[in-house]
């Protein structure tokens, strides 16, 4: 089964941005290995048709989150819950 066109843009975004990483070796970003690694686990998601569904809940994650962060693997709800219990 082919990809969804969201995950088609979604994939685009994320292998530029591995890219971009990659070159420069450095980003802006606090840890660009760990963005790197997120990037890797949301291509594998697509790869695997979990794109777009929640890890804390595994209920979808909304398109307005989506299209912040393509390599986000939580909904608003539970990176909310996530930021709440780790700050």
């Amino acid at each position: 089964m082919g990809l969804t066109p969201a995950e088609t843009r979604a994939r685009a975004r994320l292998l530029m941005r591995r890219a971009v990483l990659s070159r420069a070796g450095l980003d802006r970003s606090e840890d660009p290995q760990w963005e790197l690694s997120r990037i890797e686990a949301a291509l594998r998601r697509i790869d695997e048709g979990r794109y777009g569904v929640c890890d804390g809940c595994g209920e979808a994650i909304g398109a307005q989150v989506l299209l912040a962060n393509p390599a986000s693997p939580l909904c608003a709800g539970c990176a909310a819950k996530e930021r709440h219990t780790s700050g």
